[in-house]
This record gives C-alpha cells, sequence and structure tokens, in this order.
C-alpha cells in the first residue's frame, strides 16, 4: 500500500507537469521516495507563488519542505539552499523572528553535519550560513534596523558569524 501511494503521488506530480529534482545521493525506501514525491510537489507550489511575487503565499511551502529529512540526507545543496529561500522570504516579508529560527536550523544542520563527519556538507551550511547573516547585516542596515538584531539572540558560533557580517559591512 505503501509503494502504491509513493507511486501515486509521484504519477500525480509527473501527471500535473512537476519537475523532478535530482537527489545527490540514492533514495533508499519508499518513505524516502514518497518524501521526495511531496518535497517536489512543494517546491514547485512554492516556486509558483514565488513567480508570481507572492513570497508571503510562498513561505509556508517552503518551510514545510524543510521539515521532510530527506532533503537534508539525500540532497544537502538543496536543503541549504531552501533554507536561504526560506530565509530571504521570511526577511523580505518582515518577518525577523522566522528569519532568525531558519538560519539557527541552517546552523543545525552544520551541526549535524560536523557531527556525522560530511564535510561537502558542513562546508556548503556553513557557506549559506554566511551568506544569510550578510544578507541579514545589509538588509537591516538598509532599513535602518540594525538595532533590531539585540532582539535576537546569537549564542556561541552564532554570534561569531553576526559580528563578522557585522564588521564586513562596516564602512
Amino acid at each position: 500500500a505503501e509503494a502504491s501511494r509513493t507511486s501515486s503521488l509521484a504519477e500525480l506530480n509527473r501527471a500535473v507537469g512537476v519537475p523532478p529534482l535530482s537527489t545527490e545521493a540514492p533514495l533508499e525506501s519508499a518513505a524516502e521516495r514518497d518524501e521526495w514525491a511531496r518535497y517536489e510537489y512543494l517546491a514547485a507550489v512554492r516556486s509558483s507563488f514565488d513567480a508570481a511575487g507572492q513570497a508571503d503565499a510562498a513561505l509556508p511551502f517552503a518551510k514545510r519542505a524543510l521539515e521532510l529529512r530527506v532533503i537534508e540526507e539525500r540532497a544537502p545543496k538543496a536543503y541549504a539552499g531552501l533554507h536561504v529561500v526560506a530565509f530571504k522570504d521570511s526577511l523580505n516579508l518582515g518577518r525577523l523572528a522566522d528569519a532568525h529560527e531558519v538560519l539557527t536550523d541552517l546552523h543545525g544542520c552544520a551541526s549535524s553535519a560536523h557531527r556525522r563527519v560530511d564535510k561537502e556538507a558542513e562546508a556548503v551550511y556553513l557557506e549559506r550560513r554566511a551568506d544569510c547573516f550578510n544578507t541579514l547585516v545589509s538588509v537591516l542596515h538598509a532599513r535602518g534596523g540594525v538595532a533590531q538584531l539585540a532582539k535576537l539572540r546569537f549564542d556561541g558560533e552564532l554570534r561569531s558569524e553576526l559580528f563578522l557580517a557585522l564588521r564586513r559591512h562596516a564602512p
């Protein structure tokens, strides 16, 4: 029954023109294939809303896709990219707490990859985290809102990364 459900979701995605997305590692079970088909669907819907200029409607689909662990396990580059999309959408919508949450989760992904000794994934997550910090500081500076950073909690490596981004942005 589970294999049938997975097959049906994948077939439905193909029937409505949802583009297939590539994994970086093979999907090993029906459950992973099912989650991957859900990810393809969520990514397509999010992309459609984004193309229509509706970031507020796109964001929930990106956040839901971030809950699917198969992306982190089988496509860490796509997972890191999805974090960046959710981060930027949150920031552009003025949802600083949501952007902070996504940034914190991205930090957790880097830590998890480090524990797994997955150096390639760790490097991708750290690079995307640095990109997000630079974007955060730039956007808040442009809006005259750098003081809002004081309302957010940045501990350990996150605090160090924030200071680096602030220094890079300083005149």
